[in-house]
């Protein structure tokens, strides 16, 4: 397998680039090839396998070098979930939407008072 570091990622397309320790040239890799537990980021080490495809250099079976691949070990204490980056700006995201929409009713609140307070 040969090794390389996660180059760039974007969780929303579900796809990056991992560039490769020997060559140096970038691999594309897709999400569903990320065989680890953890979040995909940039700059983490990875080992994978290398494949051309009709578009370029791609690597398959993304595997983390730190061992995040393995499964936590069974205790008594059930273990915290962690929200994942992308769940975590998807959260955001939702809660700035809401918070544009309460701001504008808001606004419109206080227009119709300075309006009603000077037409009567």
């Amino acid at each position: 397998m040969a090794k390389g570091i996660i180059k760039r990622y974007d969780f929303r397309k579900g796809f990056g680039f991992i560039v490769d320790d020997k060559s140096g040239k970038d691999l594309f890799f897709h999400k569903t090839e990320w065989q680890g537990d953890g979040p995909i980021r940039q700059g983490i080490a990875v080992k994978f396998t290398e494949k051309d495809s009709d578009k370029g250099p791609q690597a398959e079976a993304v595997i983390p070098v730190d061992g995040s691949t393995k499964k936590p070990s069974s205790n008594n204490k059930p273990a915290a979930k962690l929200d994942s980056l992308e769940n975590r700006v998807a959260s955001l995201e939702n809660a700035l939407g809401t918070w544009k929409v309460l701001s504008f009713l808001a606004l419109a609140g206080v227009i119709a008072l300075a309006v009603e307070k000077f037409v009567l």
